[in-house]
C-alpha cells in the first residue's frame, strides 16, 4: 500500500483498506460525505427550483396555420388562445386558467389596438377571446372591448355593440381620473377607472418611430385624453402613465396578438417591413411582455439585414422597469416557446 507522507502506517490486523474491507470511521466519513453531498446538491436544485419561479414568464406560440394568405383562422386561434392561457399560468384546462387570473363576478375590459391597418388586434381574435371566456363561465355581457375611437374600430372591423346582448364594443366617451404624468396633464378613459374591475391589454408587434416599439405600455396612449403630449423623449412618459393605478392594478393579462407584425417604420404601415408572425404572445407582466417583443422584432430586423439595435432607443421600458412596473432583465425572465 502506498503511504502519504505522515500518514501512519495501518495495522495488518485492522480492518482499514485492505482489498474489500472499510473500516467503520472510513465508511461514516464517506457516508456523511454523501449525504452532505446529496444535501448540497438538493439545496442546489431547490435553489435553481426556486429563482426560476421567482422568474417572470412570456408565452410565445405561432402557428402557420393561425395566419395564412391574409386570412385569420379562427379555430386554430382558439386552440391557441386556450394553450397559451394553460401554459402562462400552468392549468390543465382553459377554465381553469382564465380563473386563475380573472373572478367571473369581474367585469372585464379588453383594451384593443386599432390605430393603424393591418398591423391590428383582429376582431377575430378579440372575439375567440370572448369565447373562450364565455365557455369558462364567464358573462360576455360584462366583457367590454374599448379603443379611443368609434372609427379606428369600425375601420378595423369591429362591430359597435352597446346593446345587453354579447360582448359590448365602443370607444371612450368620457375621460376622468385627472392625473399628471410627469410634466403633462391626462385623463384616463372612464372605461377602465369606473367601469371594469379588470383589464385584457391585446396590443400588436411592431415598431414605432418615437417610442422604439409598439407593445403593451404604449397602447394606453388609446386610453388617454391627449395620446400626443406623451409622445416627446421617444414617449418615455408612457412609464408614468402606466404607473396610474387604474392602469396598474386591473392590468391582469397582456395577450399580444401577433398574427401581422412590423420591423420598421412603425406604425403606420410599411408593407416592405411587414411579416407574418403568425403567432401570440401572453404575460402577466407589461414589461416582460415588450421586453421580448421587442427580442422578437430585433431579430426580425437582423434577419432582414438590417444592423444594430432597434431605433429610436427604446426609453419607456427601461424606465418602466426601473420604476418597478415589471421585469426588464432578460435573466429573470422565463420566455417559453409552446410547439405549435
Amino acid at each position: 500500500m502506498v503511504r502519504r507522507d505522515g500518514e501512519r502506517k495501518d495495522n495488518k490486523n485492522s480492518a482499514d483498506v485492505t482489498g474489500a474491507c472499510v473500516s467503520r470511521r472510513r465508511f461514516l466519513k464517506g457516508t456523511a460525505g454523501a449525504v452532505v453531498g446529496a444535501s448540497l446538491a438538493g439545496m442546489f436544485v431547490q435553489k435553481a427550483l426556486a429563482e426560476q419561479a421567482k422568474k417572470v414568464r412570456v408565452i410565445l406560440l405561432q402557428d402557420p396555420a393561425y395566419f395564412r394568405d391574409e386570412k385569420l383562422d379562427t379555430a386554430v386561434a382558439r386552440k391557441m388562445v386556450d394553450r397559451i392561457m394553460c401554459g402562462l399560468t400552468g392549468k390543465s384546462s382553459s377554465g381553469d386558467a382564465w380563473k386563475a387570473l380573472f373572478s367571473p363576478k369581474e367585469k372585464i375590459a379588453i383594451k384593443v389596438n386599432c390605430l393603424f391597418t393591418p398591423v391590428r388586434t383582429n376582431p377575430e381574435t378579440v372575439q375567440v377571446v370572448v369565447e373562450s371566456l364565455a365557455d369558462a363561465g364567464f358573462d360576455p355581457t360584462r366583457i367590454i372591448i374599448y379603443d379611443r375611437s368609434e372609427r379606428d374600430l369600425t375601420k378595423c372591423g369591429f362591430k359597435i355593440n352597446e346593446s345587453t346582448k354579447g360582448a359590448k364594443c365602443y370607444a371612450t366617451k368620457e375621460y376622468v381620473y385627472p392625473a399628471k404624468v410627469r410634466d403633462v396633464d391626462t385623463k384616463l378613459s372612464s372605461i377602465l377607472v369606473n367601469d371594469v374591475d379588470a383589464l385584457i391589454n391585446m396590443p400588436v408587434l411592431k415598431t414605432h418611430i418615437f417610442a422604439g416599439v409598439t407593445g403593451s405600455l404604449k397602447n394606453h396612449l388609446g386610453t388617454v385624453q391627449n395620446p400626443g403630449s406623451l409622445h416627446p423623449d421617444n414617449c418615455s412618459r408612457l412609464a408614468e402613465l402606466n404607473a396610474l393605478d387604474p392602469i396598474k392594478k386591473k392590468t391582469r393579462l397582456i395577450l399580444m396578438d401577433a398574427a401581422r407584425a412590423q420591423y420598421d417604420r412603425g406604425p403606420s404601415l410599411s408593407p416592405q417591413h411587414m411579416w407574418s408572425y403568425s403567432g401570440m404572445l401572453a404575460s402577466t407582466d407589461p414589461i416582460a411582455m415588450d421586453v421580448i417583443a421587442a427580442r422578437e422584432i430585433l431579430a426580425k430586423r437582423h434577419a432582414s439585414g438590417m444592423e444594430g439595435p432597434i431605433r429610436p432607443p427604446i426609453k419607456h421600458i427601461e424606465l418602466a422597469a426601473t420604476m418597478g412596473l415589471g421585469v426588464g432583465d432578460l435573466n429573470q425572465i422565463d420566455a417559453v416557446t409552446l410547439k405549435s
